[in-house]
């Protein structure tokens, strides 16, 4: 049924149909649309529309409020989102572990607080949990969203009453465009988890919707003339979310694409739409915020149930998504929406703000009392003290061990910097060895550290920039730099072997073909140089973090040393590709190899009774782990350390 509302278009009800159907198929990974997280990009582009029509209307009248539209902001966002907090806060409780569950009511508060954007932010970087163990990871654009929210009405009430010549809220509003388009060009490359999570590179997105309601006449004038726009709308978005990928710097300049497509579907006010009207559209028009709401926990479950991982399931997955997005719209929206209706505005501010407020309450008492927490949901469980010791040993890996060990800053670089970036001490005194890589290589470096002699090791090292010469990695735009400074620093030094390592589960077989048979070429032109080359498989990787796995297992009673459960099978297809490449050209030494056997992959080492985990992410080794690999090197490189360790 067709909404009764005057201020009701069906061709914006139709495009929020068509951008959350494109963040639909990308985030169940149905084939071809590597780029549908252009999806919320065109919900930005809507936002900023509706947003400065609701604003301007009613304050060239002298009759609007900026209290008022809070209110209107927070009856349409505050109820699922907190119904949907609450339920997973819920579901949680029974079905996640004790780790899982304090990240979880972690980004329950910061999305209730419209503070994710900035939580995500900080905690992005290469050694982040993956996307998928973060169950309202898509709340960042809520939170881009509201923070939009609160800011856009005050920017526009000061330029109304400070400018008042005619035009001065435009000319605002596109200085500010502008502004926020040439930043977010620059920090998509720069720092691209920057510029993706926050708001001022995301702002000119909802800026391009309010420049077109500011110059509606003209645009109105102009849809009349361009017969074509709407096909040609929906062609951009579509060629955005076939075309790009999450490899694109976003969102730069190549989010014009998908923001004129959405700027050419709204240009006329009438609403007349050919192609957007649809029934079907029109109904997951106005239920896609809900849906959207929705669909990502039904993405996190089906990833994280591995039997659960084939087409049938994502059809179901997808339908499960529409089908508890309807029910959030009939259930909980609507009826909230009316009951908030009921009061005067300070009494249904006060009423929105609880909403939000009391399932917050409830979730940071959940984070911040994570011990007791745990206590009362597993009471007595004879394994609670290992899983309080892997909490404890994940949170000092991530917040200062791994640094020291890595040498992170010095000598392995962290994603701003290039290779200037490298201290003097990681050349080493008179090394004989070369580690060069990622942070696969980085974490072999505690083990060499043990093994050799002070001075005789050298380490060049930098986050996400594997040894593959010529190659260029967008969210590493320093790595061809600093691969080429290290080729040049080896071939200057000429050591006795070279280690070369990556994660090479996180790149395409083609990439890792080219850039290897390059590095290769180039080691190996000067016929009077020939040092051992070692090429470094995979290491044993895992499908979610190790300590949480192992935390997960022993409260259910798998208390398994080695296990293949939840093994991340792209580790074997890598490791088998790199000792393809190796063969004829350099050494190849495998640590699935030295870690695993036909049992499965070795999970935890037992040292003075405690039980520590072989890697404190998904792959990367903790110190004893990496002694023991690298001692597993030496031997087949029929190397005697110079230290026993």
């Amino acid at each position: 049924m067709k909404p009764a509302s005057a201020d009701f278009r069906a061709d914006i009800n139709g495009l929020r149909a068509v951008a959350v159907i494109a963040v639909v198929l990308f985030h169940f990974r149905v084939g071809g649309f590597s780029g549908g997280f252009v999806g919320v990009d065109a919900f930005f582009v809507i936002s900023g529309y509706l947003m400065t029509r609701i604003i301007l209307g009613p304050l060239a009248e002298a009759r609007f409020s900026v209290l008022g539209f809070y209110l209107a902001r927070a009856r349409r966002i505050f109820p699922a989102l907190a119904a949907l907090c609450a339920l997973l806060l819920l579901f949680g409780w029974f079905a996640l572990s004790p780790m899982d569950y304090k990240l979880l009511a972690k980004h329950a508060g910061a999305s209730l607080l419209f503070l994710s954007n900035q939580v995500y932010w900080k905690e992005s970087g290469y050694f982040d949990a993956d996307a998928h163990e973060k169950w309202l990871l898509h709340t960042w654009s809520l939170s881009v969203e509201w923070q939009f929210y609160l800011l856009y009405p005050l920017l526009i009430v000061a330029a109304h009453r400070l400018l008042r010549r005619p035009g001065g809220v435009g000319g605002a509003l596109w200085a500010v465009g502008l502004a926020s388009l040439a930043w977010s060009a620059w920090l998509a490359f720069a720092d691209p988890s920057k510029a993706f999570f926050l708001l001022p590179t995301r702002a000119w997105e909802m800026l391009a919707g309010g420049l077109i309601f500011v110059h509606q006449d003209a645009c109105n004038r102009l849809a009349q003339r361009l017969r074509w726009r709407e096909p040609a709308g929906l062609a951009a978005i579509l060629a955005a979310s076939l075309l790009l990928s999450p490899d694109t710097p976003w969102p730069g300049l190549a989010a014009l694409l998908p923001v004129v497509g959405a700027a050419l579907l709204l240009l006329d006010s009438g609403g007349r739409t050919l192609l957007l009207g649809s029934a079907a559209l029109q109904g997951i028009g106005r239920w896609s915020y809900s849906i959207y709401l929705w669909h990502w926990p039904i993405v996190v479950w089906l990833h994280q149930s591995q039997s659960r991982q084939h087409g049938a399931w994502t059809a179901a997955g997808m339908a499960a998504s529409v089908l508890l997005g309807w029910l959030s719209f009939r259930l909980v929206e609507n009826p909230a929406r009316r009951l908030i209706n009921r009061f005067r505005l300070a009494p249904a501010l006060v009423l929105s703000a609880a909403m939000v407020l009391a399932p917050f309450a409830i979730a940071a008492a959940l984070h911040y009392q994570s011990d007791r927490v745990t206590a009362l949901r597993f009471k007595d469980h004879p394994r609670l003290a290992d899983v309080r010791a892997l909490e404890t040993l994940q949170a000092r890996y991530f917040g200062e061990l791994y640094k020291p060990l890595y040498r992170e800053g010095s000598c392995f670089l962290v994603p701003e910097k290039s290779h200037d970036g490298f201290a003097p001490e990681c050349a080493g005194e008179r090394p004989r060895i070369v580690l060069w890589g990622d942070s696969h290589a980085a974490h072999l470096w505690p083990g060499l550290k043990a093994a050799m002699l002070p001075g005789e090791a050298a380490q060049w090292t930098a986050s996400g920039c594997p040894p593959l010469i010529g190659e260029a990695f967008a969210k590493r735009p320093h790595c061809r730099t600093i691969n080429d400074w290290v080729l040049s620093k080896v071939l200057e030094m000429r050591p006795q072997v070279l280690i070369l390592a990556g994660a090479w589960i996180k790149h395409d077989e083609a990439t890792i073909r080219r850039g290897l048979a390059e590095t290769l070429a180039r080691l190996g032109a000067d016929p009077a140089w020939r040092p051992r080359i070692v090429l470094v498989g995979s290491v044993p990787a895992w499908r979610k973090p190790l300590p949480k796995l192992l935390a997960s297992d022993f409260l259910g009673g798998d208390e398994r040393q080695r296990s293949r459960n939840d093994l991340d099978p792209d580790m074997a297809r890598r490791d088998a590709l790199i000792r393809e490449l190796a063969a004829g050209r350099a050494e190849f030494f495998s640590p699935i190899a030295a870690a695993c056997d036909d049992s499965g992959c070795l999970r935890y080492i037992e040292r003075d009774g405690a039980r520590l985990p072989f890697a404190f992410d998904y792959g990367h080794m903790i110190e004893e782990s990496s002694v023991m690999v690298v001692a597993a090197l030496f031997r087949q490189l029929g190397d005697t350390p110079a230290r026993q360790p």
